[in-house]
């Protein structure tokens, strides 16, 4: 098979995922690679405007070869999902070296935007093969004037598609989830149409920059916001437009405090003020600076009332950006995993091989736990650095176990209760996080509720912990308390009913609608995949009155 310079072929009989919790079998001869950084075609398509334009023509040229060969084929990033949400039953197209990045000139913004403050500095067009690192690492160190992404999850080695478009969503309770920082996405939907979406309720770009792009415009909010989370089966986001914002500092303050009727006032109702001795700076300070709230909690030891047995709380403090600081080194207790609590979950895997066949046995859960939750918060107690200085990358080895449940933060006192009490039965083999997130506009966006509270169940992949998580699921729903499940995280209780439930009739039906608008009969079927089988998210279905 010839193949148009900027794809080739990749040899893969399957694949497995970045957290090797499983492997996906593939068509052998279905799979491909698409670059811009190929010599050959780095020389016959010199210009930015060239290599992006042409990679927009291989991407449907892929669509069409998948249309008639009759194959299901999903773009892929980095494959952090622990479920199997991104992967295709016959091909992959790794999108990792399409790491284009633009700034948007004052021509290519739309007047309205500039008439409300907008400033085409705060402005990035970036690829869908950009990693999270690597647009943090443009924008603080090599932008000018440098800036900072608003949002971010707790590491960054995803590409920012693959993030934003499984629910990635960090603890910026004030701003939200990443999918909020994107205001334009590009997306090849076809053969032969390509459509760029921004909401009509604002425009940011003008005339000049899409036609540029030589896409078919749709300005809508309500499809707007049902492409934004929609785990690549809207077709292939080739680019997107994100907002930024001037670089800032952010600094953390970490330190147990008892879970008492104090914190749970902090949770509930976002007050911090009888928190106020728990901070550094006064509650106006505070109620000014606050950028991310999060807790830990560890299930094994744990009594409310009790400073020795409490919850870790992590706040961090937004701060205008000044270059007299020193970053706290990311491996400062030694450990090499990654900062964040899933990363530090490796750490077990190792003590894990020396039993034999890698077997938990629940009595020894708490022990290792306990254990693990000392070496996971042996950190200083203040850091400070920049949005990618703060969450870096994990590198992952072995499996690892990581859902998460989104619930409307008032609930969580109860849900708090109904999670210690399944512990006491079957012992949860990891770390409890609480982080707390505004709520997204997008359609079946994770972080639903106006103020989301994101419980993270983190450990190691075995039996336990999913039964653990199937009896939480239950448990939750049995007490009708309203929750939502992690696109890109272990969720296999999803099933239609569930998802409907979650969501609502209209929700569902409306993106369902949307993807219908976008996609052709048959180019829905080449971005089909078991996952949306199993949500029935696969097909529109028409509503008889």
């Amino acid at each position: 098979m010839d193949l148009p310079l900027g794809i080739k072929p990749l040899s893969l009989g399957q694949w497995t995922n970045a957290h090797s919790n499983f492997t996906q079998p593939l068509r052998k001869g279905a799979s491909f690679e698409l670059t811009v950084s190929d010599p050959a075609f780095k020389a016959k398509y010199p210009t930015f405007q060239e290599k992006y334009n042409q990679t927009t023509e291989n991407i449907q040229w892929l669509i069409k070869l998948a249309i008639q060969e009759k194959w299901r084929l999903r773009a892929m990033g980095s494959g952090w999902s622990l479920s199997k949400i991104a992967v295709s039953e016959d091909g992959i197209v790794n999108t990792k070296k399409l790491r284009l990045k633009a700034r948007l000139t004052a021509s290519q913004v739309s007047q309205p935007y500039l008439d409300q403050g907008g400033d085409p500095d705060d402005l990035l067009f970036a690829q869908c093969g950009n990693t999270i690192i690597s647009i943090n690492d443009l924008l603080e160190k090599e932008r000018e004037p440098a800036k900072s992404l608003k949002a971010s999850g707790g590491s960054n080695g995803q590409t920012i598609v693959g993030a934003f478009s499984s629910g990635t969503h960090g603890a910026a309770f004030k701003f939200g989830a990443l999918a909020d920082c994107i205001v334009g996405l590009h997306i090849v939907v076809g053969p032969n149409r390509h459509v760029w979406l921004e909401r009509d309720s604002r425009p940011v770009t003008s005339d000049a920059f899409r036609s540029w792009l030589k896409a078919e415009v749709i300005l809508d909010d309500d499809l707007f916001h049902s492409a934004l989370v929609s785990f690549g089966s809207f077709g292939f986001i080739h680019g997107v437009l994100l907002e930024v914002e001037p670089k800032f500092l952010l600094e953390q303050q970490l330190k147990v405090v008892p879970y008492d009727a104090v914190l749970e006032k902090a949770i509930r109702f976002g007050d911090f003020s009888g928190l106020a001795p728990q901070f550094k700076y006064p509650p106006d300070v505070v109620n000014d600076r606050l950028y991310h709230f999060e807790l830990a909690i560890n299930p094994h030891r744990f009594e409310k009332n009790d400073v020795e047995r409490g919850a870790y709380l992590r706040v961090m403090y937004k701060q205008p950006y000044r270059s007299d600081y020193t970053p706290t080194e990311p491996n400062a207790n030694g450990h090499t995993y990654g900062d964040d609590v899933a990363g530090l979950i490796q750490l077990a895997l190792d003590k894990l091989e020396a039993l034999p066949g890698n077997r938990i046995e629940m009595a020894l859960v708490p022990t290792m736990v306990n254990t693990l939750f000392k070496v996971a918060y042996d950190r200083p107690e203040t850091a400070i650095g920049t949005v990618g200085e703060t969450f870096r990358n994990t590198v992952f080895r072995g499996k690892l176990f990581s859902a998460a449940f989104a619930f409307d933060r008032m609930d969580i006192p109860a849900v708090i209760d109904l999670m210690l009490d399944i512990n006491g039965r079957i012992p949860f083999a990891g770390v409890i996080a609480l982080r707390f997130v505004k709520g997204t506009k997008a359609t079946l966006g994770f972080t639903r509720f106006e103020h989301t509270c994101v419980l993270e169940l983190d450990g190691v992949d075995a039996a336990i912990n999913h039964e653990f998580t199937r009896v939480f699921t239950e448990r939750i729903e049995r007490e009708n308390i309203r929750y939502a499940l992690h696109w890109g995280k272990i969720n296999l209780v999803l099933n239609e009913e569930r998802v409907r439930k979650i969501y609502g009739e209209p929700a569902v039906d409306a993106w369902l609608g949307h993807r219908k608008q976008l996609l052709s009969d048959e180019a829905r079927e080449v971005f089909n995949n078991g996952f949306l089988e199993q949500c029935g998210l696969n097909q529109w279905k028409e509503i008889v009155a």
